[in-house]
């Protein structure tokens, strides 16, 4: 074994020289040898194992580069590239714990290397750690400005953090530079729908189209970009026009189908039962077929059809994305209980602030339609369905500097830190808001998992929880495309289940919290909604105002799945839906009749 002193002595140089001319020739395995007998003569050589691990990284050979590129870092732990080389390495290969400790050990060595920030920044918005991901890559942007990698990640970084806001001028400026670039255009695109600036978002999308009119990626964007702004005809158009130029292309096809449902032509009809049954369809593209096609069938009263295209939709989605875990919400839901009484909400920070309302219930229960009626009101925002409160939930322990997830922390939040989230919060809520807006309505109904942290946010906010019968809610969610993550939606008694979990953890809320609480019953609402729009605006502290009786007459944007029913005047006919399917409702059934009153509120008896 050669001393450690011999680390760069002529003899290792001599290696290395011999090793980078046989790379330069191509003769990687003999370059291989080389670099093995490198490491074999000098151990204690950093740069001996850094080289062969760049040797075997060009041969594919990535478990002995990571191997050696992590000798190399132990040998020199104050090397800050090859921390950056390690840190990479370790990310590339799914080791995200261990990669950030390498990456930041880098940045801290090597705090002027714009690439040490970068990695950093990019790993830690793969690990959903936004907050640090944005400061990193933020670093990262003030020593290189120039560079479009960093710019285009930290607008990634803002926008899966939930600060679309901070990713729309990054955005924009990728498009004025990029203008042909179509992934561009879409993601700008999108960050002005969630914006809720529909109409910047169509022009953009029209502006992209002039200059590549064969795009169907570009017209299948402008369809649901017409699709939020109401306009039915041109989003038509636009779905057609994507299929022209994609045939068969599944998601355009979808899209066309939903929009159409009833109405659908029979070519289309054809072409998506033809593609449904090709033994070469993806589960991805099943499902998405599968949920379109049931819409079709039950526009038209082919119920058992219907159910049929749901049923297959949902086994694909099952396979694509696996089973619902209920133990783990069942879990989450216990542990949340007992965390939060009414000692662990009096500490929190006081606030006067008592714009927020939140329409919160399961999806399909008539949270869409209740904010509509706010919305209506003059002195009212409606914000859609915003995603920041799951995010503030997300990133509260690593912001407090826990390793433990919410909401098993909230005793370990300072008051600090509730001021920050909460004034995160309004800076997205109020971003449209007219200044004469008195109530801020976010409408995102899965919220009702977060009431205990909306509460110490907001003391005061006033919450709407929207019931509905569980068989109706049951048959809307199991019929509707909703996000890959959702699986408790694939299944009827994992809907169920859900139902029962989201009653008790409503009853908790309803005792434990100092906000006031509204019950909102979907079918009193549709049947004498007059009467049920002044108990809301009552319950609002808000005055009466016609408006709110004719919200489908404003021309909102609407992103939600029931963005076409609530563009039409509040009707009954969705009330005892589930009867056109009770003859596959077996499964909700046995996990309602487990419980006490079978889950179903004295409103929703099984008259």
């Amino acid at each position: 074994m050669k001393p450690s002193s011999s680390f760069t002595s002529d003899g290792l140089v001599a290696l290395l020289q011999s090793v980078a001319s046989l790379m330069q020739q191509g003769q990687l395995a003999q370059a291989l040898a080389a670099s093995q007998r490198a490491v074999s003569e000098y151990p204690l050589a950093p740069q001996a194992h850094q080289n062969l691990a760049q040797v075997a990284s060009r041969l594919g050979q990535h478990q002995l580069a990571l191997q050696h590129t992590a000798q190399a870092a132990s040998l020199a732990p104050n090397n800050g590239q090859l921390q950056l080389a390690l840190g990479c390495l370790l990310a590339h290969h799914g080791h995200s714990e261990d990669a950030l400790i390498a990456l930041q050990k880098s940045a801290e060595l090597i705090p002027d290397s714009p690439e040490a920030w970068y990695f950093l920044g990019i790993t830690l918005t793969r690990s959903h750690r936004h907050p640090e991901a944005i400061a990193a890559l933020t670093r990262a942007r003030g020593l290189a400005p120039a560079a479009a990698r960093i710019r285009d990640a930290l607008a990634e970084a803002h926008f899966q953090g939930g600060f679309p806001a901070d990713a729309l001028p990054l955005l924009r400026e990728r498009v004025t530079t990029q203008p042909d670039d179509i992934d561009a255009v879409l993601k700008l695109g999108e960050t002005l729908s969630r914006l809720q600036d529909y109409d910047d978002a169509r022009l953009s999308f029209e502006q992209a189209l002039q200059r590549k009119p064969a795009e169907p990626d570009l017209w299948m964007a402008s369809a649901q970009a017409r699709e939020d702004s109401g306009d039915r005809d041109a989003a038509r158009a636009a779905y057609e026009q994507a299929l022209r130029l994609r045939p068969d292309w599944v998601p355009a096809l979808s899209g066309l189908l939903t929009l159409q449902r009833g109405e659908a032509d029979a070519e289309t009809l054809a072409t998506a039962q033809r593609l449904i049954a090709h033994p070469d369809t993806s589960d991805r593209d099943i499902a998405t077929l599968g949920y379109a096609l049931g819409k079709v069938m039950d526009s038209r009263g082919e119920y058992r059809q219907a159910m049929n295209c749901w049923d297959r939709a949902n086994t694909a989605r099952k396979r694509l994305c696996g089973e619902f875990d209920l133990a783990s919400l069942t879990e989450r839901v216990e542990r949340m209980l007992p965390a939060f009484d009414a000692g662990a909400l009096a500490a929190a920070p006081a606030s006067d602030e008592d714009r927020p309302l939140f329409i919160v219930g399961m999806p399909r229960s008539g949270t869409t339609l209740t904010e509509q009626i706010l919305a209506a009101h003059p002195q009212v925002h409606g914000c859609g369905e915003l995603p920041d409160i799951a995010l503030i939930a997300r990133h509260l322990p690593s912001q407090s500097g826990s390793s433990r997830i919410w909401p098993h922390i909230v005793d370990q939040i300072a008051s600090a830190d509730v001021v920050r989230a909460r004034e995160r919060y309004l800076t997205g809520a109020s971003r449209h808001a007219p200044g004469t807006a008195v109530r801020l309505v976010d409408k995102a109904p899965m919220n009702f998992y977060a009431l205990g942290l909306i509460s110490l946010m907001f003391p005061l906010a006033r919450i709407v929880w929207c019931q509905r019968d569980p068989r109706d809610v049951a048959i809307s969610i199991y019929a509707e495309n909703f996000s890959l993550g959702e699986r408790f939606s694939t299944d009827l008694a994992a809907i169920g289940e859900c139902i029962v979990l989201q009653q008790r953890l409503m009853r908790h809320w309803q005792k434990v919290l100092p906000n006031p609480i509204l019950e909102l019953d979907y079918q009193q609402l549709v049947t004498d909604p007059e009467t049920q729009s002044r108990r809301l605006l009552e319950f609002a502290g808000l005055p009466w105002h016609d408006d709110c009786l004719a919200f489908h007459a404003g021309q909102r944007g609407v992103q939600t799945p029931s963005r076409w029913q609530v563009r039409q005047p509040i009707h009954t006919r969705s009330v005892g839906r589930w009867r056109n399917y009770e003859f596959a409702l077996s499964p909700l059934m046995a996990t309602l009749d487990a419980e006490s009153d079978g889950g179903l509120t004295p409103t929703h008896s099984r008259g």
